[in-house]
């Protein structure tokens, strides 16, 4: 198992690692306020 820095580095070295992970991290957040939103609308239509 790799070391935290050196995964770090190997991610920021290779471009494709890199949008790979941006687009991991935008996704994610973007799934998250979705299901916020959903979350939100649920309550107050059952509450």
């Amino acid at each position: 198992m790799k070391p935290l820095k050196e995964r770090v580095e190997g991610i920021r070295e290779d471009p494709k690692k890199l949008k790979r992970l941006f687009t991991f991290i935008w996704v994610t957040a973007y799934l998250m306020l979705i299901l916020g939103f959903v979350l939100m609308v649920l309550i107050f239509l059952y509450a």
